[in-house]
């Protein structure tokens, strides 16, 4: 019996290659599934392998979680940085409205990615904290203010104020989009006088 052209085709994949499909069928899942919550054995029913092969490419099911999560959070932050020209004024108004969107879009992911940082998974702690840092920078620099300890502190503390009201916000709509918006960006003033 021959193998039908396709086998051979899935066959010679890169381990890269590999690698990369496995991680876009996790984001594909996240959307309705948080990502500690993805099965080994649909991502590589979906992707036409074993159970065994898809651990040849990602050593344990935390590396395979990580890795979509980093990806996840990449995407997170391609989404929410200003387009090359916004006038600094109009970045953070952009940024926040993009990041109430996303959290509208990937809510269940997204509650699972901060939640899960916030309850010690050292996996998603790091990738979340890396996140944090490089929005923190997006943030200063359009606020032009000074990258120095005291404002990195007082927008992180936004940030946790911001995640944790538009995920309730998500949940239970207690105010208009323009409404929630204003609220942030005014809290964000107040705490950074701009």
């Amino acid at each position: 019996m021959t193998a039908a052209p396709s086998e051979p085709a899935r066959g010679r994949r890169s381990a890269e290659d590999r690698r990369a499909q496995l991680v876009r069928i996790g984001l594909e899942l996240l959307p309705t599934t948080p990502v500690q919550e993805l099965t080994i054995d649909e991502v590589a029913r979906r992707a036409g392998i074993s159970r065994s092969l898809l651990f040849h490419y990602f050593p344990s099911k935390r590396d395979y979680y990580t890795a979509v999560t980093r990806a996840a959070a990449d995407l997170m932050w391609e989404h929410l940085l200003p387009a090359p020209g916004t006038p600094p004024e109009e970045q953070v108004t952009g940024m926040l409205d993009r990041y109430v969107g996303w959290v509208e879009t990937f809510r269940e992911s997204h509650l699972a990615f901060v939640r899960g940082a916030a309850g010690g998974d050292p996996w998603v702690s790091e990738v979340y904290e890396e996140t944090r840092r490089r929005l923190v920078g997006v943030a200063l620099a359009a606020l032009e203010l000074p990258d120095e300890p005291l404002q990195r502190q007082l927008v992180l503390a936004w940030f946790a104020f911001t995640e944790d009201l538009v995920g309730s916000w998500a949940d239970d709509p207690t105010m208009s989009r323009p409404e929630l918006l204003g609220l942030l960006r005014d809290v964000l003033g107040r705490l950074t006088d701009r």
